[in-house]
């Protein structure tokens, strides 16, 4: 199926469906054992791998053998063996429960402090992801519209094709502006985690759930910044300036008709989405040209699946939402 989603993929979300209307739409947030239960009731196994050696014997006939292989393994499901996919042979699972595990570590003692809105996996539990919600929303003081729901990331591989990681994220609630705040704040606050299935891969995970308990202090640090930024004005020659170098367009005689028609639609777009009932009461502040962005970043770009845009939103990394970010303040003239 071109969504992923097979027969073998389990899928929640609160409240709202899927895309493609699959998967399990439940009415109240799920505790982490009715979560496991629907996302991902089964754990990676490795088995070894055999290949098949062809040798002549001393009468000359071709006889085959079966030897287990010194450079590969191969990561199976534990309910019904279904193949994941090769891995190296020092490849070190995270299991899903582990997983699981450090949700809860973000919670700590404040048990009901996060909820899990989504979870699921993929091409038959090749990829799996787990996204926390904040359970209160945040308030941007200024902006009408301004209540944000900050988010977090959990995603592995199954099959060998990513590294175990995690990212947080912040959604604006009138739009659905998602911004990836470990993009913005990664360095200070460490919220962001990569890491690869190796030998420590363990003492690497303890490292996640400390990072994550800094989750609190970089939504903190998103909320301060939103606050400053809806103060500062941002007017129509500001903006210009910001479109030209966040949507570029290629230098004289370089690019088709059509490719500079395609920039001054996606612009035109961001002006859109600016003037906008998502953008009132900020449409010439800097916080509104951010937000602006993102909802174009997420709204306005093609995207040819439903599930392209949820993937595109919530689980793949995009520089774009810091980069936007970091022009407008560079613009207003606001400290980085």
């Amino acid at each position: 199926m071109a969504h992923e989603i097979t027969e073998r993929d389990g899928v929640f979300a609160y409240r709202e469906p899927m895309w493609h209307g699959l998967g399990t739409v439940l009415p109240e947030y799920p505790t982490r054992e009715e979560a496991q239960a629907i996302a991902h009731p089964w754990e990676p196994v490795t088995e070894d791998l055999y290949r098949k050696v062809v040798e002549i014997d001393e009468n000359g006939n071709l006889v085959e053998r079966f030897e287990i292989s010194d450079t590969a393994k191969l990561n199976v499901r534990s309910d019904d063996g279904f193949e994941l996919g090769p891995v190296s042979p020092g490849y070190v699972t995270v299991n899903n429960s582990t997983m699981y595990d450090i949700a809860e570590a973000i919670q700590g003692v404040d048990k009901g402090a996060v909820k899990y809105e989504t979870a699921g996996s993929l091409a038959g539990g090749c990829r799996v992801w787990l996204l926390l919600r904040l359970a209160e929303p945040i308030q941007i003081i200024g902006d009408p519209n301004g209540s944000v729901i900050p988010f977090f990331a959990l995603q592995n591989a199954h099959d060998g094709s990513a590294s175990f990681r995690g990212q947080a994220l912040a959604e604006r609630i009138v739009c659905a502006n998602t911004a990836r705040m470990a993009d913005m704040f990664a360095k200070e606050w460490g919220t962001e985690f990569t890491f690869s299935h190796t030998k420590n891969v363990h003492d690497r995970i303890e490292q996640a759930q400390k990072a994550l308990a800094g989750w609190r202090d970089s939504i903190s640090a998103y909320q301060t910044l939103g606050n400053h930024l809806v103060t500062v004005k941002f007017d129509e020659a500001d903006r210009e300036i910001f479109l030209s170098r966040f949507i570029p367009m290629p230098a004289p005689g370089t690019c088709s008709d059509r490719v500079a028609n395609n920039v001054e639609q996606a612009r035109a777009a961001v002006r859109g989405f600016l003037a906008s009932p998502t953008c009132e009461g900020i449409e010439d502040t800097a916080w509104g040209t951010v937000q602006a962005s993102l909802e174009y970043l997420n709204h306005g770009r093609r995207a040819h699946q439903a599930e392209s845009r949820f993937k595109r939103t919530y689980l793949d990394r995009s520089d774009l939402v810091s980069t936007a970010t970091k022009l407008v303040k560079e613009i207003a003239g606001v400290p980085a």
